[in-house]
C-alpha cells in the first residue's frame, strides 16, 4: 500500500486527452514523460510520480497497460516516502495547479493530511 493524491473529474464524467495532459505536465509543471501517461519530477532529491488513468464512473480501474489510452479522467500522484514540509508544499502546489487547469477535484479520501 502506498499514499497518493487522487485528482479526478466530477463523478469521473469529464475526460481529458492524453496529449493535453502530457503537454500541460511537461511544459507547465516541469514533469518528464517516463512512458505513456506516466510522468516524474525530481524535487529535493525525491521523485514525484504521476499517472493518468482511465477509470469507470466509480473511480475504479483495472488496466494492464496504458498504451493506446487516449483519454483519462483520473490522475494519481504518488507521495514519496521521505515527505518533508518542502515536498508536501510542492505536492500541494502540483495538485492544486492540475485542479485549476482541468476544473477537477481532489478526492477527500486520497489527499495529504
Amino acid at each position: 500500500m502506498y499514499d497518493y493524491i487522487s485528482i479526478h473529474s466530477e463523478n469521473y464524467m469529464k475526460k481529458i486527452k492524453s496529449k493535453d495532459l502530457e503537454q500541460y505536465l511537461t511544459s507547465q509543471l516541469g514533469f518528464t514523460t517516463e512512458s505513456h501517461l506516466r510522468f516524474s519530477k525530481e524535487v529535493s532529491g525525491e521523485f514525484i510520480s504521476l499517472t493518468g488513468i482511465p477509470a469507470n464512473s466509480n473511480g475504479n480501474y483495472a488496466i494492464n497497460t496504458l498504451e493506446g489510452v487516449e483519454e483519462i479522467n483520473l490522475i494519481e500522484i504518488d507521495v514519496p516516502m521521505n515527505l518533508d514540509d518542502t515536498l508536501e508544499l510542492v505536492l500541494s502546489d502540483i495538485a492544486n495547479a492540475i485542479v485549476k487547469e482541468f476544473s477537477w477535484i481532489i478526492d477527500e479520501d486520497h489527499v495529504l493530511n
